[in-house]
Formats: C-alpha cells, structure tokens, sequence
C-alpha cells in the first residue's frame, strides 16, 4: 500500500515540475501539495499508523512521532516535516479555489517563486520519506 502511495505521489510531483515550467504557479502548488500529502501517507502507513483521511498532516506526524523515531525520524526532523506539510496545506485551497472572499482566482495568487518553493518543499518531503520507507523494506 505504502509503495502505491509513493508512486501516486511522484506521479503529482512530475506534474507540479510540469506545471512550474509551463507557469501554471496555482497548479503546481496543489500538485505539489500532493504529493508531500501522499508521501506522508506511505510514511505513515509504514509506521503502521492508519493515516487521517484529511490534507493537513502536520499535526498527524506529530502525533506518531514516537512511532516515526522507530523508522530512525528525529524529533526535530519530524517537525520539518510537519511544518512544511502544514505550509503546503495551507496553500492548497487557494490554489484550487483563490481568495474567494477578495474575488482573486488562484491564477493571480501565485507566482514562479511560490511554485519553485512548492515543488522543492515536496521534493524533499518525498525523498526522505521514500528513503525511510526503502530503508525499512530492506530491513523487514
């Protein structure tokens, strides 16, 4: 299971490298948002942790932090995971939707730096959560 989640996940960070180089900014934030979402999801189903059917999971990787320690996460690591996991959440509706309230699309709401942030901040959510979960199929 966890494994078919990494690979959902890659396949929505190809898409946000995708829509970065084609300067759809909004979509490659949600695409990015993604796949750090599903990464963590395998992360957390390798810990054996049922994870939440919700976007944000800052506040999940917390949580288990004692069962991540056991797949060799830090406690300060698993906090930057948590915090860019939050931050990407955070941006997720926006990029879907835009500032409804002040009547800005999410196409004006983003720009190349936004996206850039975006794609990296998945990227390595991804790698190290990929990592972690190799590491523990090469020692089960």
């Amino acid at each position: 299971m966890a494994e078919g989640l990494l690979q959902q996940a890659l396949s929505s960070l190809e898409s946000a490298r995708k829509a970065s180089r084609d300067s759809h900014w909004a979509f490659a934030v949600r695409s990015s948002q993604d796949a750090s979402e599903l990464s963590i999801k395998a992360l957390l189903l390798t810990a054996g942790d049922d994870p939440p059917k919700v976007h944000d999971l800052g506040h999940v990787l917390r949580q288990e932090k004692d069962d991540l320690a056991e797949l060799g996460l830090s406690e300060s690591e698993v906090h930057r995971l948590a915090d860019s996991a939050r931050d990407l959440a955070q941006d997720r509706s926006k990029s879907l939707y835009g500032d409804e309230e002040n009547d800005i699309p999410a196409t004006d709401l983003f720009d190349k730096n936004d996206a850039a942030r975006a794609v990296q901040t998945a990227e390595l959510i991804h790698r190290r959560c990929r990592q972690v979960i190799e590491h523990e199929g090469a020692e089960s």
